[in-house]
Order: C-alpha cells, then sequence, then structure tokens
C-alpha cells in the first residue's frame, strides 16, 4: 500500500494527450504530483508535456504492458479511447469499442500481477450508458438502455470488474458533453453559431448532460483524493438542459440568431448512425452533491469558455492558471525579482533571449526587452512593469509585441510552508475570437505548463545551492 498526502502522489494517466488529459495532468502537475503517462505516441507526449514527466511507450493491443510504469504509483487515471466524432463506419465502430475494452483488459491484467497494486482507478465511461430515455431522470444507479453507445460503455465498465476483487476502488465517471475551447464538442459549435448558423438539432427536447472541463479534471482530483467511494458517477453539471436551451444560451453568449432547424433526415444522411446519439435524451442526473463545481450553469460556463467580452467587440481573451511550490512567499517573490529568472521557466523551443539589462531588480517603471521565436518567427517584446507590492503581486504590460493587448498579473500568497503563485492574462490576439481560439490559445497553455514544471524544479534545487 502507498500512502501519500495530497500534492505528493504517483499518478499514472493513460490517454492523457487527449483533450481530458492534457488537462488533467497540467492540473496534478500544478498540484505537485508526480505524474506518469501511457501513450501510443510517445513524440507526440514528449512535445506536449515538460521534462519532469514520465512517458511510456503502451500499444493497449498488445500483449505487452510496461509494468515499470505502475512502480510506487497511487492511482491510476484511465482515459484511453478512440474519439467518437466521424462517421461510424464498421471499421469506426471497431476502433471505438476495441479501444476502449482492449485497453481496460490490458490494464486490468497488468494490475492484478501487482504484488502492491495502487489502490484506486479513475476511470472514463460516458452517459451513454442510458441510451435514449426521454425525460427520464437517470442517476448513476439508472440500469442501461439501448444502443451502441450503451453497449460500448456497459463493455468498458465490466471489463474493470475484476479490479474490485483485488480490493482495488473502481470510478467510472460516466461524462456528458464536456465543454472547453480547446477541443471537443464545443470547439466544433463553434464557427456556426458565430456566423449566426447556431442549430436545433430534431425538435430540440432531447435533454444534453454537459460538464465544464474544469470540472472534469476537480471531478477526478477529487475522486483521485479520496472523497468518492466508488463509483460510477454522472460526470456532468447540476443544471440539465435540452438541446434547444443548449443551443439558444450558445447563440446568447455569441450574440448572434439561433435560427436553423436540422431535421433528423438530413443529420441521417451526413452523420449515418452517429446521427441517432445528437437526437438521442439522456438526462443524467448528478448525484456526487459533496463535489463543489465551479461551472454550475450552462451560462457560467459559456461566459468562462468563451469570454463574452469578446463577443461585444472588445475581443479580451483571458487564461488563469495556479500551483503550489514548495518555498515561502519571499523566497519565491526573489526568484521573480530577478529579470535574468525569466529565461530559466520559458520553454527551450521559444529560443527565448533577454536583451541586456542594466539593472539587478525590478520594480515600477522597469522595461525589460526580449527576443523569441514563435513557430520559427522572430519576435522582439517589450514589457513594462506597472505595478510592484512585493512580495504579494507584481504586473508587467506589452509594451512592443505581437499581441494587441497583454497585461500579466502575477500573485503570491502564502499557503502553509510554501506559495500559490497565480498567473493571470488578459489578451487581445489580432484576427480576433477564432485566431486565438485555434492557434494562440495551444501555444499560451504550453508555455505556462512548462513554466509550472521549471519552476517547481528550480525552487526544489535552490536550497541545495545556497
Amino acid at each position: 500500500m502507498h500512502i501519500t498526502k495530497k500534492g505528493c502522489m504517483r499518478i499514472v494517466v493513460t490517454g492523457a494527450t487527449g483533450l481530458i488529459g492534457r488537462n488533467l495532468v497540467a492540473k496534478l502537475i500544478a498540484n505537485g504530483d508526480s505524474v506518469a503517462v501511457l501513450t501510443r505516441n510517445g513524440s507526440k507526449a514528449t512535445e506536449i508535456f515538460p521534462s519532469d514527466v514520465d512517458i511510456y511507450q503502451w500499444d493497449y493491443n498488445s500483449d505487452s504492458f510496461p509494468l515499470e510504469s505502475l512502480h510506487a504509483s497511487d492511482a491510476i487515471v484511465h482515459l484511453t479511447g478512440e474519439p467518437i466524432k466521424g462517421r461510424w463506419t464498421k471499421g469506426k465502430k471497431h476502433r471505438i469499442f476495441q479501444s476502449r475494452v482492449n485497453s481496460t483488459k490490458n490494464l486490468v491484467s497488468a494490475l492484478t500481477t501487482m504484488k502492491n497494486p495502487p489502490l484506486r482507478v479513475v476511470m472514463a465511461s460516458a452517459v451513454g450508458y442510458y441510451g435514449d430515455r426521454g425525460d427520464e431522470k437517470l442517476p448513476d444507479t439508472a440500469s442501461r438502455g439501448e444502443g451502441f453507445l450503451a453497449d460500448v460503455s456497459e463493455a468498458w465498465e465490466h471489463a474493470s470488474h475484476p479490479l474490485r476483487d483485488a480490493g482495488i476502488c473502481i470510478i467510472p465517471l460516466r461524462l456528458g458533453l464536456v465543454l472547453s475551447n480547446q477541443g471537443g464538442a464545443l470547439k466544433e459549435l463553434l464557427l456556426p453559431w458565430s456566423l449566426g448558423l447556431g442549430t436545433k438539432i430534431g425538435n430540440g427536447s432531447q435533454w444534453w448532460p454537459w460538464i465544464h472541463i474544469e470540472d472534469v479534471v476537480g471531478l477526478i482530483d477529487y475522486a483521485l483524493n479520496g472523497h468518492i467511494a466508488a463509483g460510477p458517477v454522472n460526470a456532468v453539471a447540476p443544471e440539465s438542459v435540452t438541446q434547444i436551451a443548449f443551443a439558444k444560451e450558445l447563440a446568447r453568449v455569441l450574440h448572434r440568431p439561433q435560427i436553423f432547424r436540422v431535421p433528423k433526415s438530413i443529420l441521417r444522411a451526413l452523420l449515418g448512425e452517429l446521427s441517432w446519439e445528437l437526437t438521442a435524451s439522456r438526462r443524467a442526473i448528478n448525484t456526487e452533491t459533496s463535489y463543489e463545481y465551479r461551472y454550475p450553469t450552462l451560462e457560467q460556463a459559456f461566459q468562462n469558455l468563451l469570454s463574452a467580452n469578446e463577443s461585444k467587440g472588445n475581443e479580451m481573451s483571458k487564461y488563469q492558471t495556479e500551483m503550489w511550490i514548495d518555498a515561502p512567499i519571499g523566497k519565491v517573490f526573489e526568484f521573480f525579482s530577478d529579470p535574468a529568472n525569466l529565461e530559466q521557466i520559458t520553454p527551450p523551443w521559444l529560443k527565448f533571449k533577454m536583451m541586456p539589462f542594466e539593472h539587478l531588480s525590478i520594480g515600477p517603471g522597469t522595461i525589460i526587452d526580449y527576443r523569441l521565436r514563435l513557430h520559427g518567427v522572430p519576435i522582439t517584446w517589450q514589457s513594462e512593469i506597472t505595478e510592484w507590492n512585493p512580495p504579494n503581486h507584481f504586473v508587467d504590460v506589452q509594451k512592443k509585441g505581437p499581441y494587441r493587448h497583454w497585461t500579466h498579473t502575477h500573485e503570491f500568497d502564502e499557503a502553509g510552508t510554501g506559495t500559490f503563485v497565480r498567473d493571470s492574462v488578459d489578451y487581445k490576439v489580432p484576427g480576433g475570437y477564432l485566431i486565438d481560439r485555434v492557434f494562440v490559445r495551444k501555444d499560451i497553455e504550453r508555455i505556462f505548463t512548462y513554466r509550472k514544471s521549471k519552476l517547481r524544479e528550480l525552487m526544489m534545487a535552490a536550497p541545495a545551492d545556497q
């Protein structure tokens, strides 16, 4: 048995390069957890994750398993699965089914051979388990329904059952529609809705269970820390909405009309069997009342994800992230007081270089110049320190650079023996909203994920260097 405290766990994540996996790994790193990922595409994982994430090659269709990846692990998060989007050909359906069931069986086989396996497995499942049930309220104790995704979800969860006999806690999260501006269904909807082509699908009365990406990650983290005794759990927001209510709210937040209706017959012609899933009704009910949702309503979720101010014409976006560092606040702020340290926490692929800097410390009015390359394009950047309040916060503003606006607020709060570091960035990009969401946002997230990992590494190494 591996007994650990919050922020010091060893977590193994499968399917880590997907939408949920990327966000989860970033959260675990911010927690101070040690992370290992199992992936079929090691080169892609190496590009995505910072250097302190352990990457193991894993082909779930083979009989082999990298058992060393599980050594001294506290928990597993199992997210592997072929994306369901796309036309459901016979081959596509086979991959959807086999990727989930085979990977789970492979993982189960490895865990049951261990002398001291991790005692908790949080795994993805889907509300598709319930089939098409009209207005029936569906708690996580409801019976399975009919349909392809019901078959997949049942087999997916059933494949994990041998772990229960081995004394391992299994928590399947039956996911609703995951809302994120980084990918998934919402990103697919943004272009037509932004163009005023908001759509009612079928008669629009079908229930669409949904959940914000941050609450998916929050629920997983909540389960990893022992706050959910066992599953399955409906990973859906407290607010239930129909498809037409979803469409109207999205159109409202984007300040666009919602005028089109797509009949089932046309959907069937365009999407084949997948169209049935868009018109199926699943009023899945959240029963995990102890978890505090950050975005319990669709309005709150869309306001966060779509930055409604952008749609009103000022095109301002906001990015926020935080991490905990096991170092006193004075030491952390002192690190940021030396502009030369900025080079150390900037990803090497940006080719970041400070321009000649005469001062040893920074303060209000300080101008900092540097060069970098973004996707191979050389960029000159100049920032000014506009607020300076040691050791609690400071603000830098872009004076010259690639953004139409960039204000970066750094906040530092004492938390136990360490410090919470919060970064909030308000920015505008040339080309507006779509350019931001399709291109820029991913770069910002990747940069800050690296930054958090490197900062923790440097802070941990600092005492030995003194």
